[in-house]
């Protein structure tokens, strides 16, 4: 599908999607919101990809809403998907693997996007900040008050939030916001052997892990409690699919599995 604000891209069975509105810095209207629903609809629905790949053009991540559209009243979220939250993925689940590949600057609604992403990498030249409270705002839009404190020690995360000012990208894979900080120019490749790395294991293993291990995040690891009920109703269900019984004969037999997705 050809979009307006956005790029995709098919690379094997993971998806590279890249913001493509450099000349604002990559904020988000209206156009783009609805794109990016559009795709990552897409994506979660279409079998044969596995990962996907957030990147931009230009050298801003995302700087977040656009405020020109919004000061004439023209931004809005797309219909029907009014709760997904920003750019579409802030508070809608994605069910498979989302990794952010930031190339430059990420503020605001861009930070945010960066926190909700599964896993992150970053440029060297990189920074993330939540400017927000600066203007006497609060991060919440995005849900990054609600996330950061499960990627971070709070106190780091209380830091970032309460001062507004930006970190660097040394800083950031620190403080447990990013997975890797790369050069620039092997930004897109580094995130791309990432997804594959992942995109190669079962795909109802890898979408069930990442249910689980957001599940019971919260929960207690004493005995008998619900974070232990949970681990037991995922490993029964898992256990149940062609592509575990695949996976063990696979290992048996020292081939590469053949995955059916069911």
């Amino acid at each position: 599908m050809a979009y307006e604000t956005i790029i995709t891209e098919t690379r094997g069975n993971v998806l590279l999607l890249t913001l493509n509105r450099p000349e604002v810095r990559n904020a988000l209207n209206s156009k783009m919101w609805e794109e990016l629903c559009d795709a990552i609809d897409d994506f979660d629905r279409d079998d044969s990809l596995a990962v996907m790949v957030i990147t931009n053009t230009g050298k801003c991540f995302c700087s977040g809403t656009d405020l020109k559209e919004l000061a004439r009243g023209e931004y809005h979220p797309p219909r029907g998907r009014e709760d997904w939250g920003f750019a579409g993925m802030t508070r809608h689940y994605v069910s498979k693997p989302v990794i952010a590949a930031v190339n430059g600057i990420a503020v605001g609604g861009g930070a945010e996007m960066v926190v909700a992403a599964d896993l992150a990498l970053i440029s060297d030249d990189g920074k993330i900040g939540f400017p927000e409270i600066k203007h006497s705002l609060l991060a919440t839009g995005g849900g990054a008050l609600l996330r950061m404190g499960r990627s971070m020690y709070t106190k780091r995360a209380m830091e970032l939030v309460l001062t507004g000012d930006a970190i660097d990208a040394r800083t950031a894979l620190e403080w447990g916001l990013v997975n890797h900080v790369v050069p620039a120019e092997e930004l897109v490749d580094r995130a791309i052997e990432l997804a594959e790395r992942i995109a190669k294991n079962g795909p109802i293993a890898i979408r069930m892990t990442k249910l689980a291990l957001y599940d019971c995040m919260d929960k207690s690891f004493l005995p008998a409690t619900d974070g232990w009920r949970m681990m037991a109703d995922f490993d029964a269900a898992i256990k149940r699919t062609e592509d575990s019984k695949e996976g063990e004969r696979a290992f048996a037999e020292k081939r590469e599995p053949v995955w059916k997705n069911r």
